[in-house]
């Protein structure tokens, strides 16, 4: 229902994650090194390095490329740190304005990015964030968020999952939980830059909650809670339920419906069903995301202008 995401959002982990953090400054240019792929930086208006503050700001339609993957905005920045043996590493990355994230299987848009190393989540943060690909897409109104650590992605405001089967799931707030993917092999390259799952079938289980609805080709299903099992097909509507086929309309307290089988059955209530009520994961509702706009990052400094007393 939500598609898998993969390297189109590992741009601000693969492409900025390093141990030996090694900069060229040039003009308008800036060249990184990330496990022996370069990172390339440009900027219209320029890159400005704070050493002092240990960030890295390129302005006006900044650019990031790491091979076939790429992120843009109006504004790029990097903050880093010095680690013990003496080299940096980045700590957390912004995107700023007209973001783009790409490879040659995905696009993520969104106003402003952020990715929180130590915390190890990407948040997207728009009127209209997108992650779209082969698979399907997501669109929401106000966050996207992905938990790298927890397994969980987020997407918030007025929310809608489309797969490739055009079946539908709106919501308020939509929650995806990915299966456990097996721990890279000590030494594997590809170990440090892997956060997003890399496989097709990855989310296990969708979450919606707040004006939750379902369409798929014979009916729509309306209620306050969802869930859907991606793995058995089988999704639960929970509070204000109602059906939609055709010209017909069923009310209830809680659905079943079997998406792969295309069957419904309406019940008073999950007891009623044999099945638990739908209920947002604790764990999810404590996590705290970081904020994409950074207001501590400085303006851009003005232009120089005459010399006093020339015009």
């Amino acid at each position: 229902m939500m598609p898998k995401a993969t390297m189109i959002v590992r741009l601000l982990v693969a492409a900025m994650l390093t141990t030996g953090f090694a900069l060229t400054a040039e003009a308008q240019s800036l060249k990184m090194d990330s496990g022996g792929k370069p990172i390339d930086v440009t900027a219209d208006n320029g890159i400005e390095l704070q050493q002092d503050n240990k960030r890295v700001i390129a302005r006006g339609n900044a650019k990031a490329v790491q091979g076939d993957v790429s992120v843009t905005g109006d504004e790029l920045i990097a903050d880093y740190r010095t680690k013990n043996d003496g080299g940096n590493e980045v700590y957390r990355v912004f995107a700023r304005g007209n973001v783009t994230m790409k490879s040659t299987s995905e696009t993520a848009t969104g106003e402003a990015a952020v990715y929180d190393f130590d915390k190890g989540v990407l948040v997207l943060e728009g009127n209209n964030v997108s992650l779209v690909n082969a698979d399907g897409s997501v669109v929401a109104h106000q966050t996207l968020q992905y938990w790298s650590n927890e397994k969980v992605a987020v997407a918030e405001g007025s929310a809608v999952a489309v797969d490739k089967e055009k079946r539908k799931l709106y919501a308020d707030k939509l929650i995806a939980f990915f299966k456990d993917t097996p721990t890279p092999a000590p030494g594997d390259k590809g170990a440090k830059n892997q956060i997003m799952p890399q496989n097709k079938g990855d989310i296990s289980l969708l979450q919606g909650f707040g004006n939750v609805r379902m369409e798929t080709a014979k009916e729509t299903v309306r209620g306050d809670r969802g869930t859907y099992n991606l793995e058995t097909g089988i999704a639960t509507l929970d509070g204000g339920v109602k059906i939609t086929q055709n010209q017909n309309q069923l009310g209830g307290g809680f659905a079943v419906v079997n998406v792969k089988g295309g069957t419904s059955r309406l019940f008073a209530n999950a007891k009623a069903a044999g099945m638990p009520d739908v209920r947002e994961n604790k764990r999810v509702s404590a996590l705290i995301a970081p904020k994409p706009k950074d207001d501590s990052v400085a303006p851009a400094p003005p232009a120089a202008g005459p010399a006093r007393g020339q015009k």
